[in-house]
């Protein structure tokens, strides 16, 4: 190998080793993966009870609103 290629290939090393560096940097500290991982599972998780709750409450709407009309029912028949 004549000196030109030593240097290269330690060119192309070090250039490749700060190029995988950076990649890693900007993976694993700068947007910290895991946080943002359990980030979205707690927003899926909240989105999964949020429906749940939706139908609780039109559930119990609907069931307010056939009360209302079995009282009204009531009075009516004793009228």
């Amino acid at each position: 190998m004549t000196f030109d290629e030593i240097v290269n290939t330690i060119i192309g090393t070090a250039i490749a080793t700060i190029t995988a560096a950076g990649t890693w940097l900007v993976r694993t500290v700068l947007t910290n993966q895991k946080q943002i991982a359990l980030l979205q599972e707690e927003i899926s998780s909240r989105d999964v009870r949020r429906e749940e709750d939706r139908t609780v409450w039109k559930e119990l709407k609907d069931d307010v609103k056939e009360l209302k009309r079995d009282i009204l029912d009531i009075y009516k028949h004793k009228e």
